[in-house]
C-alpha cells in the first residue's frame, strides 16, 4: 500500500483544483474534491498506521511475546482497520461523485463559447482532468484491490486464532502470519 499511496498522492496535487470561485459552480466543487482528497489522504495515512500495528502484533504472536496480549490488540487493531477502510471508502465514492459533478458543471460553463480555439482549449483541459483522475481513480481500486486481499487473510487469521488459540495453532499458521507480514509490507 506504501508504494501505491505515494505516488497516487502526488497525482493528486496535479488535478487542476482551485478554491472558491465567484460563479463558477465547476470551481467550487473542485475545491470540495480537493477537500475531500485531502481527507482521504488522512484516512489512508490512519490505516497505514493500524496495518503497521496488525504487523507488530502478528510478528509478537509469532515470537511468542505476550501471545494473548497480543491478539487482543490484533483483533482491536484488525477492527479498526475495517472501521477506516469503511470510511475510506464512503470518502472515494464521494470523491468520484464530485469528479462527475464537476466535469458536467465545468462543461455546462463552457458550452456557451463560440470561440473555435476557446473551446477545444478548454476541451482539451477537460480531457486532460477526467485522464489525471482515471489514472488515480485506476491506483485507487488497486490499492483496495490489494487492501482488500490483505484485509480478508487478516479475518481468516483472526477467526482462525478466535477456535484455536494456542502455541501449536501460531506455530501451525506461522506461513500464513508471514503471507500477511510480507502483503503488509509489499502494500
Amino acid at each position: 500500500m506504501k508504494k501505491t499511496l505515494i505516488p497516487l498522492l502526488a497525482l493528486v496535487a496535479f488535478l487542476p483544483l482551485s478554491g472558491r470561485a465567484q460563479n463558477s459552480e465547476s470551481l467550487n466543487i473542485a475545491a470540495d474534491q480537493e477537500a475531500s482528497m485531502n481527507k482521504l489522504d488522512v484516512l489512508m495515512g490512519r490505516a497505514q498506521k493500524r496495518l503497521s500495528y496488525i504487523m507488530t502484533n502478528l510478528g509478537e504472536l509469532v515470537d511468542g511475546n505476550d501471545a494473548n496480549n497480543s491478539f487482543d490488540k490484533f483483533k482491536e487493531n484488525l477492527d479498526d482497520l475495517q472501521s477506516i477502510r469503511d470510511d475510506i471508502k464512503d470518502r472515494v465514492e464521494k470523491v468520484r461523485d464530485l469528479q462527475g459533478r464537476r466535469i458536467a458543471a465545468w462543461t455546462k460553463e463552457v458550452s456557451g463559447m463560440t470561440d473555435k480555439d476557446m473551446r477545444k482549449m478548454t476541451n482539451d483541459q477537460i480531457d486532460q482532468a477526467k485522464a489525471d483522475f482515471d489514472v488515480m481513480d485506476k491506483k485507487l481500486r488497486e490499492v483496495g484491490g490489494d487492501a482488500n486481499d490483505l484485509t480478508a487473510l487478516l479475518q481468516d487469521l483472526k477467526k482462525y486464532f478466535a477456535s484455536s488459540f494456542s502455541p501449536d495453532s501460531i506455530k501451525t499458521c506461522t506461513p500464513m502470519i508471514e503471507k500477511a507480514r510480507a502483503s503488509g509490507q509489499d502494500d
